[in-house]
């Protein structure tokens, strides 16, 4: 009898929470997380992204392209942040989503994983803590909380132009559409240009893959190169660093070099 009074408590408390978040209609992902160093690290956010978008949710980095009439810090979206409580032997993650106003809406379970790699470890970490997000079953249900905003942040903001909802949903539906187009494109990129590279003088190895680019000098990593927009890289190494760029079956680094400028460092594809 108790058991059961138990799980009931818990299910009512499941259902209030998904209530709750099923009420918004976008979530909102930062760039970096404030326990990180950089960008996306570890495609952390990345995965967010993708993980909420799985789970049914429609969700945006905040640099991303946004629907048609939609304006960072509206109510009709959650702010989401991933909380780490990690050290260097367990992974702790926790996602936590918030309204306009700051104020917690719901906050996962935290996900654990004692893997030695970092990335593996996080995004083991992360996943865990996405099943009670799962758990959730989102489907947005048609709510707006524009009318909720601070009598301050209304009279702050711009005037908007209403537009009709038929008027809005060919755009959305578009806008949608051409982010679809976008995400084929760059696995088709990714996809065609995984596999390993040699650098020209024999030294160095650049291996791609659909996570990450890594740079070996004979068995030993020296290095990364990582990009927001798959176009330009970031190259960071123990030997060297530069900007870094695909180019037909090559990858061209553009290193500087003290007294002489810039030199390309050019890596072929190995067939």
């Amino acid at each position: 009898m108790k058991l059961s009074l138990i799980a009931l408590l818990l299910l009512i408390h499941v259902t209030s929470f998904a209530q709750s978040v099923q009420d918004y209609q976008y979530v909102i992902i930062p760039e970096k997380y404030d326990f990180a160093k950089n960008i996306d690290e570890y495609q952390l956010n990345s995965l967010t992204q993708f993980l909420f978008n799985k789970y049914g949710f429609e969700a945006y980095k905040e640099r991303d392209e946004k629907p048609f009439g939609f304006e960072y810090g509206s109510c009709d979206a959650l702010y989401a942040d991933v909380e780490s409580d990690s050290n260097f032997l367990v992974a702790r993650l926790k996602v936590v989503l918030k309204d306009c106003e700051g104020q917690v809406v719901f906050t996962s379970e935290q996900g654990k994983s004692k893997e030695k790699d970092f990335k593996r470890a996080y995004h083991e970490a992360l996943r865990k803590a996405f099943i009670s997000i799962e758990e959730l079953e989102y489907t947005y249900n048609g709510t707006s909380h524009e009318d909720t905003k601070s009598d301050e942040t209304v009279t702050s903001k711009k005037p908007e132009i209403k537009i009709v909802e038929e008027q809005i949903k060919p755009k959305q539906e578009e806008a949608v559409k051409e982010i679809e187009e976008q995400v084929i494109v760059q696995i088709k990129e990714m996809s065609s240009i995984t596999g390993s590279y040699q650098s020209a003088d024999g030294f160095y190895t650049l291996v791609v893959t659909e996570d990450n680019l890594t740079i070996f000098e004979g068995t030993q990593k020296i290095g990364t190169a990582i990009t927001n927009d798959n176009k330009m890289y970031e190259v960071l190494t123990t030997q060297f660093s530069g900007k870094g760029y695909f180019k037909n079956n090559t990858f061209i680094v553009d290193r500087v070099v003290k007294g002489i400028g810039v030199v390309q460092m050019i890596f072929s594809k190995s067939e």
